[in-house]
């Protein structure tokens, strides 16, 4: 009921009870506007009093995985909630979202409201606002009310598992074994709980005793291969009908090879000619075993540039660290392959191409020259 049309029924509703000569009809003429003042104190005193929060700032998740979103909302006043709509603002990250539903609540209560999100894209995302339509004790009138918190959601690349088998490496620590991988008890790196299958030798027994419960050490891996992933986004590499396509598949390849080595602990890194939109600046991060979370978030982000030069690439093989693995995920470019293959095996690494839908003339001669080859799918793996 708007303000206006609300002052000239109440004007009505007081003239009839003052004037008119019938005392039922002053009765019922009082009586409905004693209903109008409680329904409007209610819509008024129930909007000071509900509070909306958002549990996450800042939500990462994966493309075509299911996330789920919580918002607090809170009573603070003495009277119940019936009967209100609570909406979330989620725009095109999924339209399909269930994010409307009804919301009752007792006096001074607080109620968790989840519900669920599948992004289908990639990209940086924001949540909100969040609406709360309130209805009057009778369902005549409501107000609406806007909660501005945002939410930001990262949507990381599809990931799917590629092999990572750490050979070759160089050593970081002082014990030799069979099995680059395992730790080296040498290099303590942190604690954790203890886990069924632990060795004796792993716990901790002064952190167990302070902790009163078992405490296991963590050590660093006994050998490092750094992975460096070169991803060719040059929008003119594409070939322009399968643009798009083409170049998701590539960051998800390149986000899939920085997941897998992280997972053994090992040093990632990523170089590309594709663009950050908020520095308009080309993806450089060099090798790291922090640099996980970094390099998907700016995978998140990272568009198609016009750029046709790929000196960024070999600048950042001239600052290779030694024994590195190189995988290069984009179209084939066999003469920048062959200078790409050649600096890398001066640093004494691994070089592998990643390519998708190559002609056989390409392979052919990327076999001539010896450089390994996977091809990847076209097919979504989610």
């Amino acid at each position: 009921m708007k303000g206006r049309k609300r002052l000239i029924q109440s004007i009505f509703l007081l003239a009839v009870f003052l004037f008119a000569p019938v005392a039922g009809l002053r009765f019922v003429a009082l009586f409905w506007f004693l209903l109008l003042c409680i329904n409007l104190f209610y819509l008024r005193y129930m909007g000071r009093h509900i509070q909306i929060r958002r549990k996450d700032p800042v939500i990462r998740t994966y493309k075509n995985q299911s996330t789920g979103i919580e918002l607090e909302v809170i009573n603070t006043g003495y009277l119940p909630l019936f009967n209100a709509i609570i909406s979330d603002t989620t725009g095109s990250l999924d339209p399909t979202s269930l994010c409307r539903m009804r919301l009752d609540m007792r006096k001074r209560s607080r109620r968790t409201i989840s519900y669920t999100l599948r992004p289908n894209e990639r990209g940086l995302w924001t949540l909100g606002p969040v609406k709360l339509i309130i209805r009057d004790l009778f369902g005549w009138e409501e107000r609406s009310f806007e909660q501005p918190d945002r939410t930001t959601v990262i949507v990381y690349p599809e990931v799917f598992p590629l092999p990572y088998q750490a050979y070759d490496g160089y050593p970081l620590g002082t014990i030799k074994t069979k099995h680059i991988l395992h730790e080296d008890p040498s290099r303590y790196r942190a604690l954790r709980e203890y886990q069924q299958g632990d060795e004796l030798r792993r716990i901790n027994w002064k952190a167990s005793a302070h902790a009163g419960m078992l405490i296991s050490n963590v050590f660093e891996s006994s050998v490092d291969v750094p992975l460096l992933v070169l991803l060719n986004l040059s929008a003119p590499a594409f070939p322009l009908k399968s643009q798009y396509m083409y170049a998701e598949r590539c960051i998800e390849y390149a986000a899939s090879l920085i997941s897998s080595a992280s997972l053994v602990d090992q040093s990632v890194g990523c170089i590309s000619t594709g663009i950050l939109p908020e520095d308009g600046q080309p993806l450089h991060i060099e090798s790291g075993r922090e640099h996980r979370l970094v390099i998907l978030d700016s995978l998140a982000r990272i568009t198609l540039s016009e750029e046709t030069s790929y000196h960024i690439f070999t600048e950042a093989l001239k600052r290779l660290p030694y024994r590195s693995r190189v995988c290069y995920v984009g179209p084939v470019l066999a003469d920048t392959l062959l200078e790409l293959l050649l600096l890398t095996r001066l640093k004494g690494g691994d070089f592998i191409v990643y390519c998708i839908v190559p002609k056989k003339e390409e392979l052919e001669r990327l076999h001539e020259k010896s450089i390994p080859v996977r091809e990847m799918e076209t097919e979504s793996h989610g």
